[in-house]
C-alpha cells in the first residue's frame, strides 16, 4: 500500500529543451470556442508554419477581435513573434496566454501553458536575460 502511495506522488518531468523551430511549428491544441476565430487560428498556423508570419499575425489578430479572452490566439500569436525575432512581444502575448489560463490547468491547458512558459524562456534566452529564461523554464515545468 505504502508503495502504490508513494507512486501517485512522483513529479512528472518534461523537458523544457525544445528548439524554437519545434515550438514554432508546432499546433495549439486548445481551441478558441468560436468557430470563425478556430478557422483563423488554423489559417495563422498554416501560415507561420510556411514561414508567412504577416500572414499568421493578420489572421490571429483578427481572431483575437472576435475571441479576446482565448489563450490559443494569444499562444500562437507568441510563437510567430518570436519567430519574428520580436521577443518582447513574444514574451507579452505568452505572459496573456499565462494570464488567461487557470491557475491549475489540465489537459490542453496544462499544455499550452506549459508552452507559453518556454516561449517566454526562449524570448528572454535571446534577449541576453539567462537568468529569467531559466526562471521561465522552471514555471513550465512547475505547470506539470
Amino acid at each position: 500500500m505504502l508503495v502504490l502511495a508513494l507512486a501517485a506522488c512522483t513529479v512528472r518531468t518534461v523537458s523544457t529543451d525544445i528548439s524554437d523551430i519545434d515550438l514554432i511549428e508546432s499546433e495549439s491544441s486548445l481551441r478558441t470556442g468560436v468557430p470563425a476565430a478556430d478557422d483563423l487560428l488554423n489559417q495563422a498556423e498554416d501560415a507561420r508554419r510556411a514561414g508567412d508570419y504577416s500572414a499568421a499575425v493578420n489572421h490571429l489578430e483578427r481572431g483575437i477581435r472576435m475571441a479576446p479572452r482565448s489563450p490559443s490566439l494569444y499562444l500562437a500569436l507568441a510563437k510567430t513573434r518570436l519567430a519574428m525575432g520580436q521577443y518582447g512581444s513574444a514574451t507579452q502575448m505568452a505572459q496573456r496566454t499565462v494570464s488567461l489560463l487557470p491557475a491549475k490547468p489540465r489537459g490542453a491547458e496544462q499544455t499550452a501553458k506549459a508552452e507559453a512558459w518556454i516561449v517566454i524562456a526562449q524570448a528572454r534566452e535571446k534577449q541576453g536575460d539567462f537568468d529569467g529564461a531559466e526562471r521561465a523554464r522552471a514555471s513550465a515545468q512547475a505547470v506539470w
